[in-house]
């Protein structure tokens, strides 16, 4: 057999093998050409693959192991079930005194509310009842949001700041704009302060905290007054003594309890600067809500609300919210159950 080498390309053969080798390669190229077209074929969903591993032999320990899980994951399940009918059953308890104590209920409504819901919820079971006096889990256990909406503070012409010289360099963040000379407050900013505020009043009052309601302006006294008449709390509407807070021991002549949340109708005193109070209730750690017009200082108030705090339609609903959220508060006691 004779063999030729070629300068470029495979070597080529010469004779009667060179037939016989090609018949082969052809043949070899064929069948791999067959067994390149079965791989790339997809399989058929009925087509099942048979498994050669070795079944698992489980002792004992790891068949209680596998049982003691699965009991775990049950009860969890259950308790994911039992939490959300809790939940369900504490917000319709909330959404039913939302209803019965609006704006202009008085506080014998509320508590008639109290006294029938209580009879409503003899039939179930004393577990859930236990859920309700733990209201620090939602964001408005007492539904205080539904009692007022933005058009009640505009009705009330909430919105009206001082004018333009007069403007705190710290309420710039609650100012809107200015018309005609007069700041406007922005209304969206004031709703959600107000119902912070309001939602920390209820809490004082359902954990039976002592309120105290604040003004110095001589035009506001009697609406500041029976307010807090009406909602069974505190008020000190005259000039204020710096002793009552800082010195009330020896003012009273005896071991006195401070109030727990004081509500300032407006921050500042007749001759247009800092009430006493709000510095007195800082110095004792009391927290305060206020009410800060343009020409206030919010630093040192805990929850200030910015607007109005001259026009006796925007006190008037100042006192109807406040008095409103202590009443529901209140009114949640009753359903206790220890």
């Amino acid at each position: 057999m004779e063999y030729e080498a070629a300068v470029k390309g495979p070597l080529k053969l010469k004779g009667t093998a060179n037939k016989d080798i090609q018949k082969k390669l052809k043949k070899k190229n064929k069948e791999k050409v067959k067994n390149e077209g079965e791989s790339s074929k997809p399989k058929e969903p009925n087509e099942t693959q048979v498994s050669y591993k070795q079944p698992v032999v489980k002792t004992k320990a790891q068949l209680k192991f596998e049982q003691m899980k699965e009991e775990q994951q049950k009860k969890r399940i259950l308790e994911k079930a039992s939490k959300t009918h809790k939940q369900r059953f504490k917000w319709n308890a909330a959404r039913y005194f939302t209803q019965t104590c609006s704006i202009n209920s008085d506080a014998s409504l509320c508590q008639n509310a109290a006294s029938l819901k209580v009879d409503q919820l003899a039939d179930i079971k004393e577990s859930e009842l236990k859920e309700i006096s733990d209201p620090l889990k939602f964001p408005d256990y007492f539904g205080v949001r539904k009692l007022f909406r933005i058009k009640d503070l505009f009705d009330a012409r909430i919105h009206y700041g001082h004018t333009n010289g007069t403007l705190d360099p710290n309420m710039k963040p609650y100012i809107f704009g200015s018309r005609l000379g007069h700041l406007i407050f922005d209304l969206d900013k004031t709703a959600e302060m107000l119902q912070d505020a309001l939602n920390f009043t209820a809490h004082i009052a359902y954990r039976g905290g002592i309120i105290l309601f604040v003004s110095h302006c001589p035009q506001h006294t009697l609406t500041v007054e029976n307010a807090a008449k009406q909602a069974g709390e505190y008020a000190h509407a005259r000039e204020w003594d710096f002793h009552i807070f800082t010195n009330s021991e020896k003012v009273y002549n005896g071991v006195t309890r401070l109030p727990d949340l004081v509500i300032l109708l407006s921050t500042l005193n007749p001759q247009m600067q800092e009430h006493t109070a709000v510095k007195d209730a800082a110095k004792m750690c009391i927290p305060t809500i206020g009410i800060v017009d343009s020409n206030s200082n919010p630093n040192l108030i805990t929850y200030p609300i910015p607007g109005n705090d001259d026009s006796p339609a925007a006190v008037q609903l100042y006192c109807n919210l406040f008095r409103d959220a202590i009443l529901l508060g209140k009114s949640k006691k009753p359903m206790e159950v220890y």
